[in-house]
């Protein structure tokens, strides 16, 4: 029997391709396969999955409903489509002696936002506010202010009291005039230590200062009066030793701080001395209700990290403090902390809001 040429060709092919088969077969099986995951990528996966299956269930079983923040139970809560760390911030503000008089009172729990308020707000039902019957009963008794005006240049510590000055203030008045100061103006008590112009807005209506004791010398030449909180580069620099440089540096510290309190900080400001401040004092005041102040409660690191008083200790610790123990009703308690001392509170007190 023989073949053509073609036959023969063609069995020469497929007798190749049986041998590369079986080669390949031969090589394939002694190699091991290789999963598409690891053991541990395919457990992360599975946990997901679980993770997920287990929120979905959980959000079918939260929902919205009325609720009055003030009674609602804790097992209640546990209902509603509200964060968890909201929940348990609610809990302790009323275990604390907290208490909510309106719907926007519930903005006060740390960690509520704008978008789950709005949330929340239809379903919220305080009722209003009665004053119980004691407190209806309760009269209010006028405070007895002497009558007449009083000079500063003359009044003395317990006649100043009477007419609505604190201890602090009233001997700082006394002081200042002992020690050879003098008053031409109602508006230079601003310049005294601790009397801000809250409580100045309250007594000027009451200030009378004899024209005999103003100083000869103050009545020929022009006073500078400039409060410092308020104003711009150009009044600052009318003041004798404040050139440009100087205004610039005042207001740029003043922008840090959200607002002097005291003509004293001004020693805060880069290159001002001793020298310099009690030249230019007498020529400023503060008006300490411009002054911006921190929502303590609401501010994150990058808002309280900006201000001069605060460094990174101090900052992380009343992060913490917030985040374990709810919001900070008072600026005082935070001087348990160790990274927080009584002298840094008495400074950031002006700046911070505990509302």
């Amino acid at each position: 029997m023989s073949y053509s040429r073609g036959d023969r060709v063609g069995i020469i092919i497929l007798s190749i391709l049986i041998v590369i088969s079986l080669a390949l077969k031969i090589v394939l099986g002694r190699m091991e396969p290789t999963p598409l995951l690891t053991q541990e990528e395919f457990d992360e996966i599975l946990l997901e999955w679980s993770k997920e299956k287990d929120n979905t269930e959980l959000a079918k079983r939260l929902s919205y409903f009325s609720f009055n923040p003030n009674t609602v139970a804790a097992s209640q809560l546990d209902s509603l489509a509200i964060p968890e760390q909201i929940k348990r911030n609610l809990v302790k503000y009323r275990a604390a002696g907290g208490s909510f008089k309106t719907k926007e009172d519930i903005r006060k729990l740390y960690g509520m936002t704008d978008s789950i308020f709005l949330a929340i707000e239809p379903y919220i039902e305080i009722p209003k506010y009665q004053p119980s019957a004691v407190e209806r009963k309760v009269e209010i008794v006028p405070e007895i202010v002497p009558e007449g005006n009083f000079d500063p240049n003359t009044a003395s510590y317990e006649l100043l009291k009477k007419y609505g000055l604190n201890d602090f203030q009233a001997k700082n008045i006394v002081a200042y005039r002992e020690s050879g100061g003098s008053y031409a103006k109602s508006e230079d008590l601003l310049k005294i230590y601790g009397l801000d112009s809250v409580t100045f807005s309250e007594i000027h209506s009451f200030i009378g200062i004899e024209p005999a004791n103003i100083p000869e010398s103050e009545t020929i030449k022009e006073e500078l009066h400039i409060e410092i909180n308020r104003a711009d580069t150009t009044e600052l620099m009318r003041i004798s030793g404040i050139g440009q440089v100087y205004a610039k540096r005042i207001i740029k510290y003043r922008d840090l701080l959200g607002g002097f309190y005291n003509t004293n900080q001004l020693q805060e400001v880069y290159g001002f001395t001793e020298e310099l401040i009690a030249k230019v004092e007498p020529c400023l005041y503060v008006d300490t209700t411009l002054i911006k102040q921190i929502r303590i409660n609401y501010a994150d690191f990058s808002e309280m990290i900006r201000h001069p008083y605060f460094d990174k200790p101090k900052v992380n610790a009343i992060l913490n403090e917030k985040d374990h123990n709810g919001p900070i009703k008072n600026i005082t308690e935070l001087t348990h902390l160790k990274a927080i001392d009584s002298e840094f509170i008495a400074k950031i007190k002006p700046y911070v809001s505990c509302r």
